[in-house]
């Protein structure tokens, strides 16, 4: 194994242990060797009880959404702005670094360069809530077999995107399954930007299951973020095809 430094795993609790309340599920993170989690919203949960067990329990909290507002419409920045608000001030308390963004769906009869543009000042209106809060926005691609008519689909342009507002507070979340799907050549990609990379996802395809189920060769690209000595979180972001412990246990063993 390399001596750099390895890199960390997340668990997204929203769809692993998913058969249980919320709470419980923090728990058997930690009963499983894990010690961060990732969720979507606060809707339908209690924060004040997750913030509680999350100190109880010795897990950090590595990213969640922060707001579904669509970046490339325009019309949608005051919800934008109020929503980057409420979560800021929620990853504070929770002491979470993160807040995960998206691009929306293409606006139709709107110039692709202006949407690309829209989305560069979107995201530099709330920058500033960013950089009081400490917190970093992670922009997600995705695909669009998913997701029909989502605007960011290629890594590349979001790089592009991150590299035009030149702010360490702005980074790109790389979801390998979202990118095997839309453009594949991961470790290539990886590699030329993995310092404009803030978090990655990780789910195999088909399926968006857990590592080792698929086409993706996880092992390898566990091996190349030690290479890069990315020294990041990457979240389990995946539906188990076994049991939640298993799945994790399986990805552990991957990633040995």
């Amino acid at each position: 194994m390399s001596d750099n430094p390895p890199f960390r795993f997340s668990v997204s609790v929203e769809t692993i242990f998913s058969d249980l309340p919320f709470e419980q599920r923090l728990e058997h993170v930690v009963d499983q060797g894990f010690s961060a989690f990732e969720f979507i919203g606060r809707e339908r949960k209690d924060m004040n009880i997750t913030l509680a067990l999350k100190t109880a329990l010795r897990l950090d909290v590595i990213a969640f959404v922060g707001s579904t507002a669509s970046l490339v419409d325009p019309a949608q920045r005051p919800q934008l702005e109020n929503d980057i608000m409420r979560t800021a001030s929620l990853a504070v308390d929770l002491s979470c670094s993160n807040l995960i963004v998206h691009s929306g769906p293409m606006l139709p009869d709107v110039p692709r360069a202006q949407q690309h543009t829209n989305i560069i000042e979107s995201l530099q209106m709330i920058l500033p809530i960013a950089q009081d809060a400490n917190v970093t926005l992670l922009l997600e691609p995705r695909n669009v077999i998913d997701y029909p008519g989502n605007y960011l689909i290629f890594s590349n342009e979001g790089f592009q995107i991150i590299r035009a507002i030149g702010s360490p507070n702005v980074r790109l979340l790389f979801n390998a399954y979202h990118q095997q799907i839309s453009e594949g050549n991961l470790s290539a990609r990886i590699s030329k930007n993995i310092d404009l990379i803030g978090h990655f996802h990780v789910a195999d395809v088909p399926g968006r299951h857990e590592p080792g189920t698929g086409e993706i060769n996880y092992r390898y690209l566990f091996r190349l973020l030690r290479k890069l000595n990315y020294r990041g979180y990457v979240g389990l972001d995946y539906m188990p095809l076994t049991s939640s412990a298993q799945s994790l246990r399986t990805v552990q063993a991957l990633a040995e």
